[in-house]
C-alpha cells in the first residue's frame, strides 16, 4: 500500500486556481487558527463549510428523486401500457413529466455540479499532507507554518486515538465503511422504487450494492492516506444528517 497519495497540480490549469487553491488555503486557515493546529479538524472543518454550501443543491438532488418516487407508479403504468411500442412509450413518459412537472435528470444535474468541487477536495486532502504544498499559499496568508502536523487528535495525549493521516489506518477505513453503510440505507428511502416491469432484477442490484459499495470503501480507504479515510467519514456522516433533515421536510 501506498503511505502518500501525490498529484501534480498544474499551476495554470483552471482547477487548480478555481477550485485547489482557495480550498486548499480555507483548509490552512482553519489548521493555523483552530486551537492545537490540528490537522483532523481542519479536514472535519472545511468538510462541514462545503457540506452547508452544497446544501441547496443536495437538496435540489434529493427533492427530484422524491418526486420521480411518487411518480413510478405511473411510469410503470406507462411502460406496461406501450411496452410493445417504445416510441409511443417515450412520448407518454414525456406527457407525463410534463403534466407532474417532473425532470427525469433533475437528480443529476445538481450532483454532476457538486463532483468538481469533491475531487477538488479529495486532492487538496491528499496533497495537502505534505510540507511541499505550502507554496500554494496566497501571499497574503497570515502565520505561515513551517510544517504541517499530520497527526490527527494529538492534543488528547491519548496514544490509541492519535491517528497519522499522512499514512492508511485500518479502524478509519472501517469507521467509513459503516457510515457508507448508514447512508445507502438512508439514501434507498429517498430513491424511486425500481419498476415492477424489470422482474426484479434492479431491487437485487440496488440491495447488493447497498453493502457492496461499504465493503469496496473499506478496501480502498485502507489503501489511502488517514486524511482521505477521515474526509470520506465527515462528509458521508454529514450527508446523512442533511437526508434525515431533506427526508423530514419532505415528508411533512
Amino acid at each position: 500500500m501506498n503511505s502518500l497519495v501525490k498529484f501534480s497540480l498544474n499551476e495554470g490549469s483552471l482547477m487548480t486556481k478555481v477550485l485547489y487553491k482557495p480550498l486548499f488555503n480555507v483548509l490552512m486557515l482553519l489548521y493555523v487558527y483552530i486551537p492545537g493546529q490540528d490537522f483532523g479538524l481542519a479536514i472535519i472543518g472545511l468538510t462541514l463549510l462545503i457540506r452547508i454550501i452544497l446544501y441547496p443543491s443536495y437538496l435540489k438532488t434529493l427533492q427530484a428523486q422524491q418526486s420521480l418516487k411518487k411518480l413510478q407508479p405511473h411510469i410503470d403504468r406507462v411502460k406496461e401500457e406501450f411496452k410493445h411500442d417504445k416510441t409511443q412509450q417515450s412520448k407518454e413518459l414525456v406527457k407525463l413529466y410534463q403534466e407532474h412537472k417532473v425532470n427525469p435528470l433533475g437528480g443529476c444535474l445538481p450532483l454532476i455540479i457538486q463532483l468538481p468541487i469533491l475531487f477538488a477536495l479529495y486532492r487538496v486532502f491528499a496533497a495537502g499532507l505534505s510540507d511541499e504544498s505550502l507554496i500554494h499559499l496566497y501571499q497574503w496568508f497570515p502565520s505561515v507554518p513551517d510544517t504541517i502536523n499530520t497527526m490527527f487528535l494529538g492534543f488528547t495525549h491519548i496514544p490509541s486515538l492519535v491517528v497519522n493521516l499522512a499514512v492508511p489506518n485500518m479502524y478509519l477505513a472501517i469507521i467509513a465503511g459503516v457510515v457508507q453503510l448508514v447512508q445507502s440505507i438512508t439514501m434507498k428511502r429517498l430513491q424511486p422504487a425500481p419498476s415492477a416491469s424489470d422482474g426484479g432484477m434492479a431491487k437485487i442490484i440496488n440491495t447488493q450494492m447497498i453493502y457492496f459499495f461499504p465493503i469496496f470503501t473499506v478496501f480502498i480507504a485502507w489503501s489511502l492516506p488517514a486524511a482521505l479515510s477521515l474526509y470520506w467519514v465527515a462528509t458521508t456522516f454529514f450527508m446523512v444528517i442533511q437526508q434525515l433533515i431533506i427526508l423530514r421536510r419532505i415528508q411533512e
